[in-house]
């Protein structure tokens, strides 16, 4: 048995756009919530009061997003070098392929 393994570099790509998607969401959610908070009149005049009581708690969860989409973007970065290097490796792997298989004085 050994102790190899594959690495699909196109698939790491696929997934780091997956991340970058997820990381979108929460940005849009990030500005939702903003806008909501900004909003005077988002609860509407009946509902008025509950602002002031929920802006503790809707501070709490826009770091709670503001941290999951940094921590989305890092993920995306930290994957999309693997990627590189990975095909930084194969590339120069094959290309020494390539040399060693050629004829001499070529």
């Amino acid at each position: 048995m050994t102790d190899e393994f594959t690495v699909d570099a196109a698939q790491l790509h696929r997934h780091i756009a997956n991340l970058e998607a997820v990381r979108a969401r929460f940005g849009a959610v990030r500005s939702a919530s903003a806008a909501i908070a900004q909003a005077d009149s988002a609860y509407g005049l009946l509902c008025s009061w509950l602002p002031p009581i929920l802006q503790g708690r809707h501070q709490r969860q826009d770091d709670l997003v503001a941290y999951v989409e940094e921590s989305l973007s890092l993920a995306a970065d930290a994957l999309a070098e693997v990627a590189r290097a990975y095909e930084e490796t194969d590339a120069g792997a094959a290309d020494a392929v390539r040399k060693a298989g050629g004829r001499p004085g070529q």
